[in-house]
């Protein structure tokens, strides 16, 4: 008797949402050729193995600039987390010390 046949697979039933940017890392994760420089080495084409969607925009830069006042709160702020540190870490080597004695 003749053996069963295997149904055909279908392809579209095992697909996902992210079956589109698995193919699209794997493209990017293949260098670009852009030929070889006069000592062998390979050249290096600039952003080639981006995944697209992978990193925001240049446009998402101009939320990183801040104001002065804002940079001079951050600083503020870091001074006063630096002089904290540094009274807590002369509190516990004043009280290490007592209790050494």
């Amino acid at each position: 008797p003749a053996a069963p046949s295997a149904p055909a697979a279908d392809s579209s039933a095992w697909r996902t949402a992210a079956d589109e940017g698995w193919s699209r890392a794997s493209r990017a994760a293949e260098p670009a050729a852009a030929g070889t420089t006069r000592s062998g080495l390979p050249k290096r084409v600039p952003q080639a193995q981006l995944v697209p969607g992978g990193i925001e925009p240049k446009g998402g830069r101009d939320r990183s600039r801040r104001t002065p006042d804002e940079v001079r709160g951050l600083l503020s702020a870091y001074h006063r987390g630096v002089q904290r540190g540094r009274t807590a870490g002369t509190d516990q080597n004043s009280t290490s010390t007592k209790e050494s004695r």
